[in-house]
């Protein structure tokens, strides 16, 4: 699925509202763009942080393609990692279909619900007040095959974060990357000092990405995730960037749909300073008495 053209499609990518083209109805395959290829042209600089984290550093020439809706990574892994999950969810998770994210979203909804938590968050996405559904980009895809590649998405539920910086002059396109071997990302402390020297010398940080996985193992509760909704913590998290970096959006994958909105919607969500607590995937941790109130909107 394209926008417009030239300009206004790659803005739009970078979570500018009034560009935005949010995908209602989602039939996600990849794009079969004759000529488009989804890959990187640069290799990565490339370091070992120990306990299974690795960080990546992706200087790669700018173009569209990069930023296009669909285009994907379609290789062996991706192919196999899909048959698995179209098998693996319907079987254990009564019927539910990965790949039709509004399903999941709705899915989860009600098992937060059922345990008292607010559903607000999950009702200004699915009733399109905040941000849209978007297939996974390329840059998405490709981000995503880093982590498949070394922590298999078949094997266990791992994220990894990548912040993504564009220059003023739309030459060049920046990823900072770190995989591992948690749900979860880890600190990126390491990060702060190298973008805010991108930023002095015209870059722009477009997004902080990350992987919100499938969990084919969580069958006790029912919650196999798959959600691109922020958590409380990815909440903090975003305000964060918005407050050190400047960032334009956030976006968060499951491998093959996106979530995308401007920070300038952050206050759209519902997070309450004092409760920090909502997890991305419930788990019977928390106790009735760590709960929040129950808001909810109309659907």
């Amino acid at each position: 699925m394209k926008s417009s053209q030239g300009e206004s499609r790659a803005l739009a990518l970078f979570g500018f509202p009034a560009l935005l083209a949010p995908v209602l109805s989602l039939l996600v395959l990849p794009s079969t763009t004759e000529g488009e290829v989804c890959k990187f042209t640069s290799s990565a600089v490339e370091k070992d942080e120990g306990q299974g984290i690795k960080t990546w550093v992706y200087t790669e020439p700018y173009r569209e393609s990069l930023f296009e809706d669909g285009l994907w990574e379609d290789d062996a892994a991706y192919k196999t990692y899909t048959s698995w999950l179209n098998k693996t969810i319907p079987r254990d998770f009564h019927g539910l279909d990965p790949f039709d994210q509004r399903a999941c979203l709705v899915h989860q909804r009600e098992i937060f619900k059922n345990v008292g938590y607010s559903t607000y968050n999950w009702d200004i996405i699915l009733n399109g007040t905040v941000g849209g559904l978007y297939q996974m980009n390329c840059i998405e895809s490709l981000l995503w095959g880093v982590q498949n590649k070394y922590h298999p998405q078949k094997v266990s539920a791992t994220e990894f974060g990548a912040y993504i910086l564009v220059n003023a002059q739309k030459t060049t396109v920046k990823v900072y990357l770190q995989t591992g071997p948690t749900l979860g990302v880890p600190g990126m402390d390491w990060v702060t000092t190298p973008i805010k020297e991108d930023i002095q010398k015209g870059f722009d940080v477009i997004t902080f990405l990350h992987l919100h996985p499938f969990d084919a193992s969580n069958t006790k509760y029912q919650d196999c995730a798959g959600t691109c909704i922020p958590s409380d913590p990815d909440l903090a998290a975003f305000a964060s960037d918005l407050a050190q970096f400047n960032a334009k959006a956030a976006w968060i994958t499951n491998g093959a749909v996106a979530f995308r909105f401007p920070l300038t919607q952050l206050q759209r969500f519902h997070h309450d300073v004092s409760d920090t607590t909502r997890p991305e995937i419930y788990r019977g941790e928390q106790s009735a008495e760590q709960r929040s109130p129950v808001y909810t909107t109309e659907m």
